[in-house]
């Protein structure tokens, strides 16, 4: 196998759990995400690698918020856009636990369903509405995991505050050379 058929049994398998590819915005990577009529667009950025030994699936959990990044195209375009230039928040599988083990070896089968089913369960995990993503975050982050991670907290506060009041002359949070967050 090769990594073009690997990639291609993992579209399979997304699009078997009812995924659909799409780019968050303009310019972006399509990412994997489920049918949602919510407010609250949660995806997956697949990473899939080869490796000497097999393969590996690796990538993004995230959240994208489509009225937070209409808001930013309208007051805050381009580099404006401060952490946002990407997703809302997200995380690389390969800090998590469960998600990221996801691996073979050559001549073995990809259980492509079973890695599709565990980030789609993963997912499902993510409130649909902002009212709710905003209580769970404030109540009860440890359901968030990853998504909630401290080093996300510019983020989240920039949230509550834009959710509150969505003035134009809200400081958008944005990342020094150094890696600090102001």
């Amino acid at each position: 196998m090769d990594i073009r058929s690997f990639r291609t049994e993992l579209s399979r398998a997304f699009q078997s759990e009812g995924f659909f590819e799409k780019r968050l915005f303009k310019g972006a990577n399509k990412v994997w995400m489920q049918q949602s009529s919510g407010e609250i667009a949660s995806y997956f950025d697949p990473d899939a690698q080869r490796r000497p030994w097999g393969f590996r699936l690796l990538g993004v959990v995230g959240i994208d918020i489509p009225a937070l990044r209409q808001w930013l195209n309208q007051h805050k375009p381009g580099t404006e856009s401060g952490i946002f230039q990407g997703g809302f928040v997200g995380y690389y599988i390969a800090n998590d636990d469960v998600l990221g083990r996801f691996q073979v070896e050559h001549g073995l089968p990809v259980p492509a369903d079973l890695w599709v089913g565990l980030i789609k369960d993963q997912l499902d995990r993510i409130p649909q509405s902002l009212t709710g993503l905003l209580e769970t975050y404030r109540k009860n982050r440890e359901e968030l995991g990853w998504l909630a991670h401290p080093h996300e907290k510019a983020a989240w506060d920039f949230l509550v505050k834009w959710h509150e009041s969505p003035d134009p002359a809200l400081h958008v949070p944005y990342r020094l050379p150094n890696g600090q967050v102001v």
